[in-house]
């Protein structure tokens, strides 16, 4: 036991107890046969007096001693009490909030200060807000600006037994210092409200209390070490006994070590007390498979001359060492791997994170029902609720400080420092809060944030630390000398890419392998981190975008609006394909989840990666726009895919196949390497993987049983090779491979297509293919020929370039980037729509969606703009455009011309003969045109084909 004497620094406590109703200005009950005096709590929940303040003239004009003329209900914000300016504007590129207020507003209320609180600590919590200044009656207590943790106001000289006014001034616009451009008060996503939420309250302590208390768990050891923070407000010393006892509560092993006291002094101010308490040997372990969780209790009984004191608190911990071994995370020993999203705190109907345990248990257990274990929070720190809620689903969480991209300023690096070190004392006692870092993409202050990082490893053990995620994307790209991890996109500045795709405004975006390699499963970041000694997480992987969903709109019926939904859907309908938006939605999220998959099979095919942060499960509905999720902003499904099939390739375990390619002709011997990421909680013992192909019929073609293994907890293994001969496929077709490990849930599926090596892609005589629409292709339309056009791309002025992943993140704000920095723009485009039963793609396997049989065939294509053909008029495979152009694009149409029959595809099929796919789909299409099913039924305007396919 050691005893130490330490300044006060702050007023920052640890705040666990719930609240009880006192009516609306009655005092706690007491439980007067206790021996322990519960902390008294006088919820202010309820109708406050209000003023909106735009001009900033209530202090000058101290309004704290007027009564305020308006009424709202706190916990709240302006937009929730409709205070502020009715917005109309439509934005386009983010939710449009209802009712907008910046500034400063004021808050009022009476309290009651009962007989019993004489003599007593009296604080003021306010669990979340923005700048706050309090006065009491009409002594002021000073200003406060934290967006991460509770503002705590210690009120005890001025709240005397009686009736006082607590007035309270919040200023969202936080003028000095300039410090924040993060999600914590951030437009596009929660954004910047006005007013008070969680909870509001009164406490108060009797004047020896527990200031903090926090828990260090040493699972080695089996012991926690336990910080004690003691207050002492008397003028004497007091002496007494202090006593722990813990239980775990929310498993089904129960464990209660057995209770402890000690005995302590502490002189006026405050005094830190350190005592190790034994576990026990059957201690249970916190992880993301077993979440168990204690409650640890402690209670003071002291007397300083004749007066006594008493003060207890309520710790909720778990066992955990979360830690590094080499190039890999640690739980207990054991190595993991991190599943992780990003979260931009995006709730819509409140405009703010839920303050309440529930919300958050929603939340993350939709998250681990689709294989998530980790989060990382983008520039903000979610309240206690977030924490205690992902303690009981077992999620490894990273809050950021809520800091702006550049470290120098000394107010912005002061600031920065406290409000991160109020984050460690407030939540670090929770096994969930594991990581912390300082912020997104910072571009200066590498020394200075190094320090930051020192200060904290030393401060608080508990979690892992690093400056930032992604910074320094210049030439300066390097590991810092003092992070425990890296979250990066890649470890070189001009290459080592370690997620799959890049936007087009990035100089190096051919770095991503999904839209510029020919498509393999053999991708892997090995050589990314081979030099790199800590833990690499992939930094916002995917950023796949989505077609909006018009039926979401319904669903804004709080605080904001989806007018950038309304107006999407209008240009639409001017364009006249709204009975394609729900295909629209269906086709671009099915390649979203492909893309996906391979962002996330290749993170798990690299040995000792340490994880990734998705870009996003759910959508992201500002800077522009960007519906990258297959979730929507409300954590809803869109109907893309089910959890327990994303958790084919993204849980603890999976099964993947190492392919060269999914296209193969029959004459070829497939090959293929099996094997498993296993991340599971122990090892896998005679583990037997089994494999089989399938028809689309679900008829067995092969399968077969590779030699049993035992596979070892935390790490990549090789199960053994696939080989199988496709020479009785007879027609083509699509094949799925599945790799599972017998009995158990442990299966992955992948699609293979298999075509004829030799097809009869010669024209017959009444079919014609040409590269040009010339006066020599009029001719022969005008005798009633059919034709095959195949058009030269420097023809093509009306059309867009061809991709297969659907754009990144958002067309308009990449657009932008791009034009600023010279960069080309991205085609913009979110793959293929089809109806796959057409009889030009009878002889040519597909689904109605991009997959990758298609990935040659797109990217030596360039989809036609057909804005200007009849509004009923659709391509047979046609290309969906962004939300910002919305054109109608044709990669494959046909039109009568005159007496003759066009079919166009702008697809470069003859430069394609080496691919399979490509001599298929040549001959599925002359195939049709020497049917009887080629009967164009529209015939487009001559001068309009002139414009579109020629010169």
């Amino acid at each position: 036991m050691i005893f130490r004497k330490k300044q006060s620094l702050s007023v920052i406590a640890y705040l666990v107890s719930m609240s009880v109703c006192f009516g609306s200005l009655v005092q706690a009950n007491i439980n007067k046969a206790s021996n322990i005096r519960e902390k008294k709590i006088m919820p202010l929940a309820g109708q406050w007096r209000f003023q909106l303040d735009p001009e900033e003239r209530g202090i000058k004009e101290r309004w704290y001693q007027s009564i305020l003329p308006y009424k709202v209900k706190l916990p709240g914000t302006t937009d929730e009490n409709h205070k502020g300016t009715k917005n109309e504007k439509r934005e386009l590129g983010r939710l449009s909030r209802v009712y907008y207020y910046e500034g400063a507003a004021w808050y009022q209320r009476d309290v009651i200060i009962p007989a019993n609180w004489k003599r007593k600590h009296i604080t003021l919590l306010l669990e979340r807000s923005k700048q706050t200044q309090v006065w009491v009656d009409d002594k002021s207590f000073g200003i406060q600006i934290n967006l991460s943790t509770p503002h705590i106001y210690d009120l005890t000289s001025a709240m005397t037994p009686g009736k006082h006014t607590l007035t309270i001034c919040v200023n969202n616009q936080i003028k000095t210092p300039k410090l924040y451009w993060g999600h914590a008060v951030y437009e596009n996503t929660q954004t910047n409200w006005n007013g008070i939420v969680g909870r509001i309250e009164l406490q108060a302590t009797d004047l020896v209390w527990f200031h903090s208390v926090q828990v260090y768990p040493d699972i080695k050891r089996k012991i926690v070490k336990v910080l004690l923070n003691i207050d002492n407000e008397t003028d004497r010393v007091a002496s007494g006994t202090i006593k722990l006892s813990t239980k775990s509560w929310n498993s089904k092993q129960k464990h209660a070590p057995k209770p402890a006291s000690i005995e302590f002094s502490a002189r006026r101010g405050r005094t830190l007390i350190e005592t190790n308490y034994a576990m026990g040997k059957d201690v249970l372990l916190w992880d993301e498979f077993s979440p168990n969780m204690y409650k640890l209790k402690v209670s003071l009984e002291a007397g300083a001359g004749k007066d006594s004191y008493s003060d207890s608190k309520s710790i909720d911990f778990g066992m955990r060492d979360f830690a590094v071994k080499g190039t890999q995370f640690m739980v207990n020993g054991k190595i993991i791997f991190l599943r992780g999203k990003h979260d931009a705190c995006v709730f819509p109907l409140t405009g703010y994170p839920p303050m309440d345990k529930s919300g958050w248990l929603r939340v993350f257990k939709i998250a681990k029902s689709y294989g998530i274990n980790h989060y990382r929070f983008h520039t903000w720190c979610p309240p206690e609720a977030a924490f205690t809620a992902a303690d009981q689903v077992g999620i490894y969480m990273q809050p950021e400080s809520p800091s702006s991209s550049i470290f120098g300023s000394a107010m912005h690096d002061e600031h920065t420092m406290m409000e991160s070190d109020k984050t460690l004392d407030t939540y670090g006692n929770h096994p969930s809060f594991c990581m912390f870092a300082l912020g997104n993409e910072i571009q200066r202050g590498r020394e200075i944030m190094a320090e930051f990082v020192k200060h904290f490893q030393e401060k608080d053990p508990r979690h892992l630390y690093a400056e930032g995620s992604n910074n320094f994307q210049r030439k300066d790209l390097s590991l810092s000398r003092v992070d425990d991890y890296w979250t990066t996109m890649q470890t070189k500045w001009d290459g080592n890419p370690v997620r799959g795709s890049f936007s087009y405004a990035n100089d190096k975006y051919r770095l991503g392998h999904i839209d510029t390699k020919p498509p393999s499963t053999e991708v892997d970041y090995s050589q990314a981190i081979a030099d790199i000694p800590v833990p690499v997480i992939g930094h916002e992987v995917g950023q796949y975008q989505v077609y909006p969903n018009f039926s979401e709109i319904e669903k804004y019926t709080g605080v904001l609006r989806a007018r950038n939904f309304e107006e999407f859907r209008k240009a639409l309908i001017a364009k006249h394909m709204l009975d394609q938006a729900n295909d629209f939605v269906r086709a671009s999220g099915a390649l979203s989840v492909i893309c996906y998959r391979e962002d996330i099979e290749a993170a798990l095919r690299t040995p000792g990666f340490g994880g990734f942060q998705l870009l996003d499960l759910q959508d992201y509905p500002g800077q522009g726009t960007a519906l990258v999720g297959i979730l929507d902003a409300f954590m809803d499904s869109k109907g893309l895919i089910k959890p327990e099939d994303w958790r084919r390739f993204c849980s603890e375990t999976v099964p993947l196949i190492l392919m060269e390619k999914y296209t193969w002709s029959e004459d070829e011997i497939f090959t293929a390497e099996a094997k498993v990421a296993h991340y599971g909680p122990a090892d896998l013992e005679m583990a037997v993987p089994l494999w089989t192909i399938k028809d689309k019929q679900g008829r067995v073609l092969d399968s077969g049983e590779l030699p049993t293994v035992h596979i070892i907890q935390g790490g990549l293994h090789s199960l053994g090779r696939i080989s199988t001969s496709f020479r009785n496929i007879m027609v083509p077709q699509k094949l799925t491979l599945q790799l599972q490990l017998k009995g158990t849930d442990f299966v992955n599926v992948y699609d293979i297509w298999v075509y004829p090596r030799k097809v009869d892609s010669i024209a017959q005589k009444d079919v014609t293919v040409t590269r040009e629409f010339d006066s020599k292709t009029s001719k022969l339309l005008a005798k009633g020929e059919k034709v095959l056009l195949l058009p030269e791309f420097d023809k093509l002025r009306y059309s867009v370039g061809g991709a297969f992943q659907p754009d990144f993140w958002c067309y308009p704000m990449f657009k932008r980037i791009c034009l600023q920095r010279g960069n080309p723009v991205a085609p913009g485009t979110l793959g293929i729509l089809c109806n796959p039963d057409h009889p030009a793609l009878a002889l040519f396997p597909t689904e109605f969606h991009s997959n990758w049989q298609w990935w040659h065939l797109v990217k030596n294509s360039r989809p036609i703009i057909l804005d200007e053909t009849p509004s009923a008029y659709r391509p047979i495979v046609q290309v969906i455009d962004n939300f910002e152009r919305q054109h109608k694009l044709g990669l494959l149409f046909e039109t009568t011309v005159g007496n003759g029959k066009l079919l166009v595809c702008s697809i470069d099929l003859l430069k394609l003969q080496d691919k399979p796919e490509a001599r298929q789909l040549l001959y599925s299409l002359l195939s049709y045109m020497n049917s009887k099913d080629f009967q164009p039924t529209i015939e487009l305007d001559k001068k309009l084909l002139n414009k579109l396919l020629s010169n």
